[in-house]
């Protein structure tokens, strides 16, 4: 043990005289105190003889007292090592006399394995530093390794009926399977409830229905079809061991065989959570099965109070015995009962215990938006609570419908049915300022259907931002958007591209005419004529001029910055031409013109210029400073 006040009150031990090329000297002593036994202190000192450090050591930890500042290092104690190096880096060279080197033997041990005298000393300190923060690593580790351990053996097995739990509420579709076509009718056998009926003609591989005996939707595949279908989603379950709080969320996998009557279920666990009580004091652990360097994936254990806020569906068949009656006020396996979509279990938990907002939308039948970041709900009358409480709505959905003009419950619920993402949803919210969703969403997938090879490549969310964009630039270029061929054109995507184009073109004459301006103020009121027999020098006149430049060489001066910049008057940009071909693009420069120097020179694709280019160009910059300063005398007189 290293007590610092006993430590800071041992004498000093003075070093010899370093030799040349040494930079440090060092004196060692062992000193015997009462309450840290034995202890090793090494004096460091510079070549004018002054304290740097002292070092100190019992052979089972150390600690450094930094006496003045070098280096890194500020006066103070540290345990970082101080003799510099590293553990592939060697140490400082410190001379030491016999003794002192005898000294650091006794008690870092091996220290006359090192061949030079004045590197025994640092390298027995840097090695001994090293031995003992691995050691702290592979203690902390195993340490580690010992917890997690005993946290996972509190996990109890999954319920004997999650495989049945998952059947019903989180898989909401199932596999029809069904035999070759025989005098007008098939052997089919449903994968949810396991029976086997005749069906007729109309009843083909690749469709979907409703099974007749079940009632459970179902997608019709053909039977000879040997590859096996598998579904996948996220569950949490709760669970409470010896008065603790345990969640663990779990990849559920479904797989349903052509030939097996039940689909076959595996569960895996990629989150868990501990809330533990320990003499009065919560600590919340948190692991994840996450990627591991060199290894694969592995449990890593996380910060504690890390939480799991994706969305999963909830188990919620143990959730009186887990939470009781009540858990703030809410009876959460009543108002989580026949939940048919995923939500975020541990942020709905947090805002029942913090916010008075989530216990009212649990009791109104509202889960989803309860489990949510809680914002304010408007535009939606009270009118509207059935159709929220059926279609289990989450806030996205409700603001899209509320976008529209006149919203009515029935578009809610439709909505809500086609379980669209995010991203969709925020998509559409923008398109039900100009069109109701129904009639949106029916005019984007006519619009799918219409590029069948698209359909495949491109998801709902591309089309719904090709007709989001198209309107907005309609609306930009004020067309009439109460008439329909404005506002549902047969062909949006060639609507789309001309109406870019027409946008496009407006902002180019608006810039063109900016430059005019610009040019009759005098942007180019320096500039003349320059040329020679092979190469010539063209001023953009008009904004246009920049992007053209840009396409024609493949590089990019057509972006806004090299136009803005150029505007300004400071780094301009121009065009180097051929004298005998001067409307064609050949090179493009950029000038600093308060320094009359080049900037930038490239030609087709950002190739470099050769020689005889880069040499006009750099005579037209210093040209440029000669017409500035001719100019300004001219002004002046």
């Amino acid at each position: 043990m290293l007590i610092k006040k006993l430590l800071e009150a041992l004498p000093l031990t003075p070093g010899p005289k370093p030799p040349k090329k040494v930079e440090f000297t060092a004196g060692a002593a062992v000193h015997d105190l009462p309450r840290c036994g034995e202890v090793l202190a090494v004096d460091v000192y510079n070549r004018k003889l002054e304290l740097l450090y002292r070092f100190f050591s019992d052979g089972k930890n150390y600690t450094a007292l930094v006496a003045r500042a070098f280096g890194r290092f500020t006066p103070g104690w540290t345990e970082r090592s101080p003799v510099g190096g590293s553990m592939w880096h060697s140490a400082d060279d410190i001379a030491a006399s016999p003794e002192s080197i005898a000294a650091v033997d006794r008690v870092l041990k091996n220290v006359s394995t090192w061949r030079s005298d004045n590197g025994k000393v640092g390298n027995a300190i840097q090695n001994f530093i090293c031995t003992v923060g691995r050691e702290r690593r592979w203690r902390a580790y195993d340490n580690r390794q010992e917890l997690m351990k005993a946290h996972f053996a509190m996990f109890p097995e999954y319920p004997k009926d999650l495989a049945a739990f998952c059947e019903e509420n989180v898989f909401h579709e199932s596999v029809l399977y069904v035999s070759k076509l025989e005098k007008g009718k098939r052997r089919a056998m449903c994968r949810h409830c396991g029976k086997s009926f005749q069906v007729g003609r109309e009843v083909k591989p690749g469709g979907s229905g409703v099974c007749p005996k079940c009632g459970w939707s179902v997608n019709y595949r053909a039977q000879w079809v040997k590859a096996e279908v598998t579904h996948k989603a996220k569950i949490c379950i709760a669970c409470k061991v010896e008065g603790q709080l345990l969640l663990r969320y779990t990849d559920v996998e479904r797989t349903i065989f052509p030939d097996r009557k039940k689909p076959d279920y595996r569960f895996y666990d990629y989150f868990r959570t501990l809330f533990l009580v320990s003499k009065g004091k919560g600590t919340e652990y948190a692991y994840a099965w996450c990627q591991a360097p060199y290894q694969g994936y592995a449990w890593r254990r996380l910060r504690n109070g890390s939480e799991c806020l994706g969305n999963s569906y909830v188990y919620t068949s143990n959730l009186r015995e887990v939470f009781g009656e009540r858990y703030y006020n809410v009876d959460l396996q009543a108002g989580l009962a026949g939940l048919r979509r995923p939500i975020s279990f541990r942020r709905l938990l947090d805002n029942l215990k913090n916010i008075p907002q989530a216990e009212y939308l649990m009791k109104a039948g509202l889960p989803v938006l309860a489990a949510g970041n809680l914002p304010e709900l408007t535009g939606l009358g009270k009118h509207f609570l059935p159709a929220m409480r059926e279609s289990q709505a989450s806030f996205w959905e409700i603001q899209a419908v509320a976008a529209q003009k006149n919203p009515k419950p029935e578009d809610l619920r439709q909505l809500c049915a086609l379980r669209l993402n995010r991203w969709c949803l925020e998509l559409l919210e923008e398109i039900a300022r100009y069109s109701p969703l129904g009639r949106a969403l029916g005019y984007v997938r006519a619009q799918r259907e219409l590029f069948p090879s698209q359909a495949k490549r491109r998801k709902l969310s591309y089309f719904l931002g090709l007709y989001r964009d198209y309107l907005h630039m309609a609306q930009d270029l004020k067309s009439d958007m109460s008439q329909r061929a404005i506002l549902e054109p047969r062909d949006l995507k060639e609507r789309h591209d001309l109406l870019a184009a027409r946008v496009n073109e407006v902002k180019s004459e608006r810039e063109n005419a900016r430059m005019q301006k610009m040019i009759e103020k005098g942007l180019y009121w320096w500039a003349h004529a320059y040329a020679n027999e092979d190469f010539c020098v063209v001023y953009p006149q008009k904004h246009s001029d920049f992007v053209t430049e840009g396409q024609r060489l493949n590089h990019c001066v057509g972006s806004a910055g090299y136009y803005e910049r150029h505007m300004e008057g400071k780094r301009m940009v121009f065009f180097i031409r051929r004298a005998s071909e001067p409307e064609k693009a050949y090179f493009t420069a950029e000038i600093d013109m308060n320094a009359g120097r080049i900037l930038q020179l490239y030609g087709f694709g950002d190739c470099s210029a050769p020689r005889e280019v880069r040499t006009f160009t750099e005579g037209f910059a210093r040209a440029v400073l000669r017409w500035q300063d001719q100019e300004q005398e001219r002004r002046a007189s």
